[in-house]
């Protein structure tokens, strides 16, 4: 009695069966490797391509060039412009010693007031020195107009604004003179006028004569 088996292999068919499935695993995994490879190729490409849109491009900050380094220079110092002297003098030689008119104006010109510089450039010299009542006088002698004292009298206003412009102005005069002379006791300026009979105005020498309008009070 001969004796079939159905369904069963032979070892050498076994074996090559074995084989095609290790061929043909071997293989698709070679063409997946290929497969992804070339498709990062493919996207690294794409990648170095594409250019940053407008968008990106505003809103990466610039570069900020450096500042140049800031120079620290030392700052010189403020020197103190000394006060000048004061003339010692006593009226009556400043009124008889030659010089010290020009000395005078070139003081106001440099240290006075727009005000007092005004003023002082109608004068022409010192007129003489006197002793009158309480005080000492100074006389000046100046290209002022003469007032008219009998039309201020009758009512003359304009006359009067006239008095009253060149009483300011001698006060202005006194005030210079108080910065440029060391006061050793209280005095007055007259300032006469064109004619020289006259006088233009008064004032009392004091540093604050204008504020005080040139009383010695």
């Amino acid at each position: 009695m001969e004796i079939v088996y159905v369904g069963s292999k032979s070892n050498n068919e076994t074996a090559l069966g074995c084989s095609v499935f290790a061929v043909i695993g071997a293989v698709s995994l070679i063409l997946a490797i290929m497969t992804q490879c070339s498709g990062d190729d493919g996207n690294s490409d794409a990648a170095s391509t594409i250019k940053p849109t407008a968008s990106a491009t505003a809103s990466s900050p610039k570069p900020v060039s450096p500042s140049p380094e800031k120079s620290f220079t030392q700052e010189p110092e403020k020197t103190v412009t000394p006060k000048p002297k004061k003339v010692t003098m006593t009226l009556a030689v400043i009124a008889n010693t030659p010089g010290t008119f020009e000395q005078f104006k070139e003081f106001v010109a440099k240290h006075g007031t727009a005000k007092q510089k005004k003023a002082v450039k109608h004068l022409d010299g010192w007129r003489g020195y006197e002793r009158k009542l309480f005080y000492p006088v100074l006389e000046a002698s100046s290209d002022y107009p003469t007032i008219n004292y009998e039309a201020i009298d009758g009512g003359d206003t304009a006359e009067l604004d006239k008095m009253m412009d060149l009483e300011k102005q001698s006060q202005y005069i006194a005030e210079a003179f108080a910065a440029w002379w060391n006061i050793d006791e209280e005095a007055t300026l007259q300032v006469y006028d064109r004619g020289g009979e006259h006088t233009a105005g008064t004032a009392c020498i004091r540093p604050d004569s204008v504020k005080h309008e040139g009383s010695c009070l």
